[in-house]
């Protein structure tokens, strides 16, 4: 290519692209008067209460004419670990609908419950 060719498409290319090397203009804000009354104060307190968000959705697992609600599993198998005294906070789980089974593992240990 020529070196007009690329002046060329240079330019067309700044036109489309292109670039402000000024700085944006800053927005004027405007405060107000001091007030003669102080402020009251707000004081603010952390809560360390967990959070537990349901999902937007749901799950259902189908095997072989069988069909297995996630969120139920999940509920069952959080009330075996809570009986259990099992921690929870590390549950992974693990469904085999072909064994008609749903393990799982946790900070406290392994199990699996049947599927209905």
């Amino acid at each position: 290519m020529s070196k007009r060719t690329d002046k060329k498409r240079q330019k067309r290319f700044n036109e489309v692209h292109p670039t402000t090397t000024a700085p944006a203009a800053q927005p004027v804000v405007e405060t107000a008067a001091p007030t003669a009354e102080p402020v009251p104060e707000v004081t603010v307190t952390e809560t360390t209460a967990p959070v537990n968000v349901a999902p937007a959705y749901d799950l259902f697992i189908q095997y072989q004419n069988g069909e297995y609600d996630a969120a139920v599993l999940a509920e069952k198998i959080l009330d075996k670990c809570k009986a259990e005294g099992m921690d929870s906070s590390d549950l992974k789980i693990y469904v085999k609908p072909e064994d008609k089974k749903a393990y799982y593992a946790c900070a406290g240990g392994t199990g699996a419950i049947e599927l209905a």
